[in-house]
């Protein structure tokens, strides 16, 4: 039975390897490296087992498949640079190999009690796992910024999956511990459960590496998410705006005077002058603005200015960030390199750096 596990083990392994190299265009590649990083961890440890190891137990599989999600337990947010997590990853790699060695060269009970393998293997894993959570949610702190971006609700979220999976992951490391203790078959039953079960979470943690949810909430409402932190709610609150159509009508001129007249290319372009246009009046205009787009009129406005920089940069790469804040209706480059940064997460210079860099991937 136990080989059968380490087989499967080694399919669920290759086949996300497989399928995440075929479609990983144009991926981060340290992040990929963090993904690769488990897999091909993972399916070491198995095939050393196999080969070098006098019987094949459940509970050192345990080991092996708990070192591999481990890993994916650390993958970083979207927020975040992998980094950390790649570091995080080595570490558990260079733990699992002395603790694998240390098995093969040193007597069992060498200390003085048994299972050192598993004793040192589940401290270590412990106090990486540790530090990695309190190193990243040292540095989010240490940025303020980062709270006060429009897709923070987001970064929470992903915060809070991470920090679920990670409960998820010890509570199913006591539960390998208890099943360690436990002689004879049944101690052998519950470490074949562990590795099942290890098999799932680590099928949920690549998934969500890959597809960038969290898999706390429904796709859909993952969706709705997005929608407000890009401020388009028309779509999310669909069933509100039914409730008064008239504000609905009245953001569907807003957004088609916005998108075909392109007023907000002028710096004086103000709440008045849209008002006016729209035959409204501003404190509902305002209204209108904030429910359905998530923004007040100045954010709304400085949405589709950076929208229509990224338009322009797009167009020519070569254009400098003072031409493109002019020519999009900002007072000042100052004032254009906040709002870029507001709605992309990155200033103008640091935006076109990613872009000239993903062309040459």
């Amino acid at each position: 039975m136990t080989i059968i596990f380490a087989l499967s083990l080694i399919v669920e392994y290759i086949s996300f390897l497989v399928y995440d190299l075929s479609n990983n265009s144009g991926g981060d590649p340290k992040r990929l490296a963090v993904r690769m990083a488990a897999g091909v961890t993972g399916i070491i440890l198995v095939i050393l087992e196999a080969l070098m190891t006098t019987s094949l137990e459940a509970r050192n599989l345990v080991l092996d498949v708990m070192a591999a999600t481990q890993i994916l337990v650390m993958y970083p947010c979207s927020y975040e640079k992998p980094s950390l997590s790649f570091r995080s990853a080595l570490y558990i790699e260079g733990a699992v190999a002395a603790s694998f060695i240390y098995s093969m060269v040193l007597p069992a009970g060498y200390f003085g009690f048994r299972s050192e393998r598993i004793f040192f293997s589940c401290i270590v894993m412990l106090v990486i796992l540790s530090v990695n959570h309190f190193s990243a949610t040292a540095r989010r702190l240490d940025g303020i910024r980062l709270f006060f971006r429009n897709n923070s609700v987001w970064h929470n979220l992903e915060d809070y999956s991470r920090s679920v999976y990670s409960l998820l992951f010890m509570g199913l490391g006591i539960f390998s511990l208890c099943a360690f203790l436990v002689p004879g078959d049944a101690g052998e039953a519950m470490c074949l459960v562990s590795v099942f079960l290890f098999m799932g979470l680590y099928a949920i943690l690549y998934s969500k590496a890959l597809t960038g949810r969290t898999f706390l909430l429904t796709k859909a409402t993952e969706k709705k998410v997005k929608d407000i932190i890009k401020g388009n709610l028309r779509t999310s609150f669909i069933d509100k705006a039914e409730e008064d159509k008239k504000m609905n009508n009245l953001y569907n001129r807003i957004l088609l005077y916005m998108n075909e007249k392109k007023p907000y290319l002028d710096p004086e372009f103000r709440m008045d002058d849209m008002a006016t246009e729209l035959y409204t009046n501003k404190l509902y205009l305002s209204r209108t603005v904030n429910i359905l787009s998530g923004r007040n009129f100045r954010q709304f406005v400085n949405y589709h200015r950076v929208q229509y920089a990224i338009a322009l940069f797009k167009k020519d790469p070569r254009l400098k960030v003072a031409e493109a804040a002019s020519m999009s209706g900002f007072h000042s480059t100052v004032s254009f390199n906040m709002a870029f940064k507001v709605n992309t997460g990155k200033t103008p210079s640091e935006w076109l750096q990613d872009k000239v860099l993903d062309r040459f991937k």
